[in-house]
């Protein structure tokens, strides 16, 4: 019940707002909109650190550190959209992190901290990659033509799928509780992945499937903005239910 409340809090609360920061602010490339991706990556990283704590009793981070590893590509891909920097400046930016997630093992007060040099360095590498890498791309996607339709287009298909994976799970475990109880039996759900126990094929195709629907539908509504062929929109449709589905694996992991 928890995770349909937040559902609902997402689709009347926030994509209203998205929608509005992404139509109503479009100046200076989206520089509102970007902001709140820098923000979401640094929070993210948090989140991530926070994890790797509970996993790594050893790994430690700076609570200024760590947000700054999640932020710095999206920030470096915002200066290069405005002209700041040069694009050449991502390998730069990529060098100097990893040398700062290094650095900091280095700078260590205590012996016992050193056996988890290799462990930390990874953690702090990867709290750059993921989610600051991936969320760069968003800042990408700002410079180009109908960007306010390509973004929210791209948000409503990570949204969709989610919320769309979710009901199609729901509603297949609770149809096949009904039919096994009308049976006299107790419906036992088939284990897809030991990784998320909960996840069902239902909620896969689900979640899937309604990725290349709704570039579909945007495509149908906003031609000018989204021109590609109809094979291709379905790819990319498959590609993205493919990695949203993925991340959220790879997140439970």
């Amino acid at each position: 019940m928890r995770n349909l409340s937040l559902r609902v809090i997402v689709w009347f609360v926030g994509v209203p707002s998205l929608i509005a920061v992404i139509f109503l602010l479009p100046f200076q490339n989206h520089l509102v909109f970007n902001i709140l991706v820098i923000a979401a990556s640094g929070l993210g990283a948090r989140e991530l650190a926070t994890l790797f704590e509970r996993k790594d009793a050893g790994y430690r981070a700076s609570g200024y550190v760590i947000p700054l590893l999640g932020a710095a590509l999206p920030i470096c891909e915002l200066l290069i959209l405005n002209g700041v920097v040069s694009a050449g400046s991502r390998e730069l930016v990529i060098y100097a992190v990893v040398a700062l997630a290094l650095l900091l093992q280095v700078v260590r007060r205590e012996n016992e901290g050193f056996r988890h040099t290799l462990s930390n360095s990874a953690a702090n590498i990867a709290l750059l990659l993921y989610p600051g890498f991936f969320l760069a791309y968003l800042v990408r996607l700002s410079a180009w033509n109908s960007s306010s339709v390509i973004i929210l287009t791209f948000l409503c298909m990570v949204f969709f799928n989610d919320t769309m994976a979710y009901l199609a799970g729901m509603a297949y475990r609770r149809i096949m509780e009904t039919r096994a109880r009308n049976r006299g039996r107790e419906w036992k759900p088939k284990l897809v992945l030991p990784v998320s126990p909960s996840k069902t094929v239902a909620g896969f195709a689900g979640g899937l499937l309604m990725c290349p629907a709704t570039l579909l539908v945007s495509a149908a509504l906003f031609p000018d903005a989204l021109t590609a062929p109809t094979a291709r929109l379905i790819l990319i449709g498959l590609a993205v239910g493919v990695a949203t589905i993925f991340g959220d694996l790879i997140e439970s992991a």
